[in-house]
Formats: C-alpha cells, sequence, structure tokens
C-alpha cells in the first residue's frame, strides 16, 4: 500500500485548467482569490482580504509549484493536485492595541491540495501557510483556508 501511495504521488495532471481564476478564501484571512496558471505546474496567486486575527488588511502573493497529484479511485471525475510555494505578505491598515505593530511584511511558505473536476474549470482547494514575519520584528505565524476559483 506504501509503494501505491509513493507511485501515484510521482505523476501531474494534464487535464488542468490553465490562464485566470478568480474565487474566494474563507480562513485566516477571508479574501479575494487571484490565480494565474502558467502551465500544470506553476501557478501565481494573490490574495487580497482582511485578516480577522490581527485586525489587518491582507496582501498575499505566492508562486505555486505543482509537484504532485494523489490518486483518484472515486470514479468521480477529480484530479487532487498537491502544491508548495513560496511567497511575501503584508498586513496593515489596522490593528488591535496601541502596543501591536501597525504592519508587518513576511515571507509565506504555503502547503495545499485542490480538488478540480475534470471537465469544469474550476478548483476548490484547501492550505496551510506557515509564514516569517521579517519586519518589524521577527516572529512566526500561520495563514490558512479552504476557498474555491474559477477559471476563465
Amino acid at each position: 500500500m506504501i509503494s501505491m501511495l509513493i507511485c501515484g504521488f510521482m505523476g501531474v495532471a494534464i487535464a488542468t485548467p490553465r490562464g485566470l481564476a478568480v474565487g474566494a478564501q474563507l480562513g485566516e484571512p477571508v479574501a479575494l482569490s487571484l490565480a494565474y496558471r502558467l502551465n500544470d505546474q506553476m501557478t501565481i496567486q494573490l490574495a487580497q482580504g482582511w485578516s480577522f486575527g490581527q485586525k489587518r488588511m491582507h496582501t498575499g502573493l505566492d508562486y505555486l509549484y505543482t509537484f504532485s497529484e494523489i490518486p483518484s479511485d472515486d470514479g468521480m471525475g477529480l484530479s487532487y493536485p498537491v502544491y508548495v510555494g513560496a511567497g511575501l505578505r503584508l498586513r496593515a491598515f489596522g490593528g488591535g492595541s496601541p502596543s501591536d505593530d501597525p504592519q508587518d511584511f513576511g515571507l509565506r511558505f504555503p502547503i495545499g491540495a485542490v480538488a478540480a473536476p475534470d471537465h469544469i474549470p474550476m478548483e476548490v482547494y484547501f492550505e496551510m501557510a506557515p509564514v516569517w514575519v521579517v519586519a518589524p520584528r521577527s516572529r512566526g505565524g500561520f495563514d490558512g483556508g479552504i476557498g474555491g476559483r474559477l477559471f476563465f
């Protein structure tokens, strides 16, 4: 069984929709999500929204690399690509207490999985992203959520 899982993680689907996608993400942050898929493996992603935990505007820009696909045995015509990435995060314009930093800048490292129908240009995704905030002071953080996007 382990060898089947390892073999299943070796290929990437060919029928992945390409081009511009627009959608929404629920989680931390709640955001409008834009993505541009360059090819089956490379995607640029932008999230613009509100961080309810930090009470600030959130902007994230990521490069995503789809390195594998979870095998599908369900017969429903779904593919399950898995991706990793790196990007930038800025949170500004708001804040809780006066002791909080008014804005912060960091590096994001998203990891996610997608459920995409084979014949409909859309995707539903789950993503989690450890964050290293580098300015104004170094600390860790975390972003994550579920979302959906429609390709045009």
